[in-house]
């Protein structure tokens, strides 16, 4: 059994989108569990465990995690996920493949400055495991990106929790042959595809790096490509879900 863990924040608008394509390319017997925060209680009867919780995306993951555990077996897969990730094509027997040689499998976004840890948008492992090393999706801590900066994000504590364990996950890398943004919009394993910051303004650290290259007089420069990134992206993010709803082989234009 496969446990996917979901959270939608303040809008319905991936619910429905997210639901059809678990139905659509998930092979393996699964339940969605989800935090529905800020979203119509109609839409709660859809889940086979949904609860609005209004917390911190740790605290809603832990959440969601120990109350899988208490149903679920230990070898039974949970899988961490976005709202606005999708699997594309059938992705429980490739992760049910990574998972009989190692305990964690996730997305590791090296795009994103070097990003070291997995990430949760999509992480899976068992539940046993999961109780075993005691972790969690705290910041953590510090790692020095590619510009140089240090920075901790979501995931930081179980990257540090799985390096003193030993642990040797499975990072699942970014597949796109063609980007129209160098982090969102991205395909992971040919299987995943998360589409980036569908619950908040359209802004990224590598964004914010790439616009500190625009030097100017009194940052305007640098203000102005940011103003310009955020408008880019928002377009590219509409044009992107209006297509996913109606072509289930949208994302063919990225590989």
């Amino acid at each position: 059994m496969i446990h996917v863990a979901t959270i939608h924040y303040g809008s319905d608008r991936w619910i429905d989108v997210q639901l059809e394509y678990l139905r659509r390319n998930t092979a393996a017997p699964y339940k969605v569990w989800a935090c529905l925060d800020y979203v119509d209680e109609r839409h709660f009867e859809k889940f086979h465990f949904a609860e609005e919780r209004r917390g911190t995306i740790d605290d809603e993951l832990a959440f969601l995690a120990t109350t899988i555990a208490a149903e679920a077996d230990p070898d039974d897969v949970i899988v961490f996920v976005h709202g606005d990730t999708l699997p594309i094509r059938e992705w429980s027997s490739l992760i049910t493949e990574m998972l009989a040689s190692r305990p964690l499998a996730g997305i590791r976004r090296d795009e994103n400055l070097g990003e070291p840890h997995p990430h949760w948008c999509f992480t899976a492992t068992t539940v046993g495991f999961w109780a075993e090393l005691g972790s969690d999706w705290t910041n953590g801590p510090l790692w020095r990106g590619t510009n140089g900066v240090e920075v901790t994000d979501f995931g930081a504590t179980l990257w540090r929790d799985l390096e003193r364990a030993k642990a040797d996950w499975k990072p699942m890398l970014r597949s796109n042959r063609r980007d129209l943004h160098p982090l969102w919009f991205g395909i992971y394993d040919d299987v995943i595809y998360h589409h980036g910051a569908a619950f908040r303004q359209p802004m990224s650290r590598l964004d914010t790096a790439l616009a500190d290259r625009k030097p100017g007089p009194f940052g305007l420069r640098r203000q102005a490509e940011l103003s310009f990134r955020a408008r880019r992206n928002a377009r590219i993010s509409r044009r992107l879900y209006r297509r996913l709803l109606d072509d289930p082989e949208f994302w063919r234009e990225l590989e």
